[in-house]
This record gives C-alpha cells, structure tokens and sequence, in this order.
C-alpha cells in the first residue's frame, strides 16, 4: 500500500471513530437540560406532563433535567445556553432565530389566542373598538403583535388574578386561551379570536449537540407516532394536535 492510500485509510478510521464516538453520546445517557414554562397537565415542576412525556420517551435512557418555572427564566436559561431544548416556542419568535433549529415535527397546535371580555361593560365588534381599552396580557408572551391599537396596556403574572380584574370591571380586555376560563367564566365572559391555532416546537441549540439531539427527537417522534405512544400520551388533547395530518403529509411528499 503506498502511501498516500496509507493516509487516506487513517482519515477513513478517523471519520468513523469521530461518527461513531458522537452516536455514543447519545446510545450512553448524554445529559439534557430541558427548560420549559409551567402550564398545568403539559409541563408541571415534578417533572411530569404531556409535554415532558414525550420529551422522556424520545430520550429513554438519556439523563434528563428539567427547569420547569415562569417562560422568562426558560427563554433565559435558553439563549444564555444553559439548557439545551426549550419546550414550547412559537416560530416567529424573532428572538430566538439565530441561535436556535426546529424539528420536522412540531409539538402541539396551541389553542387561538383570543380577546376575553365581558359584554355588560364591553362591546367588541371591530378592531377599532379596542382604542379606549385597557387590554391586558401575560407578561412573559409577546402578545402584543396579536391586539389591536389599544388605549393602555395592563401585563399580569397571575391569570386568575386578571381574569377577578375583568370581572370587576378594573381592565377592560384579557387575552390569553379559552381553556383558562372555568364553567362559570365561559357562561359570564365571550370572547373574539385574535390569533388561531398555531404550532409550538421544541427549540434546540444551533450547535453540533444540538443539532445531533434534533435529529434523535425527529427519529423517536416519528416511532411514538407509528406506534400509537402519542395517543397515549395526548389522551383528549390528541385529536386537537392533529398529528395524523402531519405525517399523511409526510407521506405524500416522500
């Protein structure tokens, strides 16, 4: 073998051992650090939720951690990469696009954003209407590119709090999703759609990890769809998800 065969033959060995030694990373429990708000039945503290289901059956045999708390921290731990995947992200966050990759899959359709008002002290039929109004919003979510103009702007931590401060009359506007409103609220409250369902993904790091730990969880998501896992996990939220259209049109492009 001369020579130049001889070299070629190491850089061969070398390529494979370097492919094989980032494939082990993943095959022996590489460590995860999965920051994610706290939304109830999605993502608890404990570590439980349909969202952090999916995330543990994606990664079975992996070390996982979860930070679960307010978005803020999760988006902070995120870009200051101090996590490595964080849960729940809308794509047209600007914020996040530099740094981040998308899986082919994503988790969930979120509910519409709507406008949450009470019709004995307000009337909204235009977009006009929201001129005079104190509209208020979760702090931490950018829903101001889904109002209107609107008169002054009211950022709550406490959904129920706010939703209290509808009812007396304090603010004029709450936006947020339908299912926050109990039996009573649905009956009292209506509601205008501002925004309607869309995708939320998993965010990963745009590094060679994260890039590696998109990939496994575009390979995972796809069996514990094939074998009915996600139906399981989802339970009566599944259907809402629609996976079953993602992957027909998966199918058909292939």
């Amino acid at each position: 073998m001369n020579k130049v065969a001889e070299v070629s033959m190491r850089l061969v060995r070398l390529l494979v051992y370097a492919v094989l030694l980032n494939i082990s990373f993943l095959c022996f429990g590489e460590s995860i650090k999965v920051a994610s708000a706290h939304w109830r039945e999605f993502s608890e503290p404990n570590g439980t939720g349909i969202y952090l289901d999916v995330i543990k059956r994606s990664f079975d045999g992996h070390q996982l951690e979860f930070d679960v708390g307010s978005y803020a921290r999760a988006k902070r731990l995120f870009l200051n990469r101090k996590a490595d995947v964080l849960v729940g992200v809308y794509k047209d966050d600007q914020s996040l696009h530099a740094n981040t990759v998308y899986p082919k899959y994503y988790l969930d359709l979120e509910f519409p954003v709507v406008a949450i008002y009470n019709p004995r002290a307000t009337k909204l039929r235009h977009r006009e209407d929201f001129k005079t109004l104190t509209v208020g919003w979760y702090e931490e979510y950018a829903y101001d590119r889904y109002v209107p103009l609107h008169g002054q702007t009211y950022r709550f931590t406490d959904i129920i709090k706010a939703l209290d401060l509808l009812e007396s009359g304090k603010i004029d506007v709450v936006v947020d999703h339908i299912y926050n409103l109990d039996e009573r609220q649905l009956k009292i409250f209506k509601t205008v759609e501002l925004m309607g369902s869309m995708p939320i993904w998993l965010a990963f790091q745009n590094t060679e990890k994260g890039n590696r730990l998109k990939a496994h969880f575009e390979s995972s998501f796809e069996q514990l769809y094939k074998r009915q896992t996600l139906k399981r996990i989802y339970g009566d939220y599944y259907d809402h998800a629609n996976f079953s259209s993602l992957f027909s049109e998966k199918s058909d492009n292939e």
